[in-house]
């Protein structure tokens, strides 16, 4: 089993970017709260009891510091992500989730600018591709059907099935089974399901269909090609 980790460097660059963002997230929340605090004066225009001098750029220093947030989180969360490859298949995990495909289950490697240091890399995923119904109650137990396939639409324009609403309806209802189906891969480290807050903390826990490998990857270009060697004995 190979395992890879963000490289040396990147966890240098890493420490620096969230010590700066840190830095003007607490100057720009300071300064921001001097400036909501601050009253009015009498010869300033006043709105809702603010002036309006300063609730401009107290507003946009609360953006400033509220956007430093997701910011730092992304890199902690580059930081704390492992990639595991094996005969078997790719193993993504992170302090709270991980999930796992085999290579028959991974439909491309979609390289973006190309396997260069800084070059986004997303790893396609495609599970079950039959088209589902919405998901049936029956007996008290939840059921999903395939659905049933009009013969008349193979025949059928791309403009006709657009118009077509009941066309539409099923592929949005197998679009929402599909979703759900993929977001239910990403699991917990223990097994179990994961909570909607971790979903909202990790971008991959929310589309484990679309696994970014980060530049900051350690030996990336290696990871790439033995992820493409596998890919081609699937």
């Amino acid at each position: 089993m190979q395992t890879y980790r963000v490289s040396k460097a990147g966890r240098i660059r890493a420490v620096v970017l969230l010590i700066t963002i840190a830095t003007i997230a607490l100057y720009a929340a300071q300064k921001a709260w001097g400036l909501w605090r601050s009253p009015a004066r009498s010869s300033d225009l006043a709105l809702v009891g603010l002036d309006v001098n300063t609730l401009v750029p107290a507003g946009l220093l609360t953006m400033v510091a509220l956007a430093a947030i997701p910011v730092g989180w992304y890199i902690v969360v580059e930081l704390l992500t492992v990639v595991r490859l094996d005969e078997n298949g790719m193993l993504f995990q992170a302090p709270s989730f991980r999930v796992f495909y085999r290579w028959d289950e991974i439909e491309s490697l979609d390289v973006i600018t190309g396997p260069v240091e800084d070059a986004a890399t997303a790893l396609q995923v495609e599970t079950q591709p039959a088209l589902l119904a919405p998901e049936i109650v029956s007996n008290g137990q939840n059921v999903v059907e395939p659905a049933v396939i009009d013969p008349v639409e193979t025949y059928l324009s791309a403009a006709d099935l657009r118009e077509n609403k009941v066309v539409r309806r099923r592929n949005r209802a197998a679009s929402k089974v599909q979703l759900a189906t993929i977001r239910g891969r990403a699991i917990g480290n223990d097994g179990a399901p994961l909570k909607r807050w971790v979903r909202w903390l990790y971008p991959q826990a929310r589309r484990p269909d679309r696994l970014l490998l980060y530049p900051a990857l350690e030996n990336r270009t290696a990871l790439l090609a033995q992820v493409e060697a596998f890919l081609q004995l699937a």
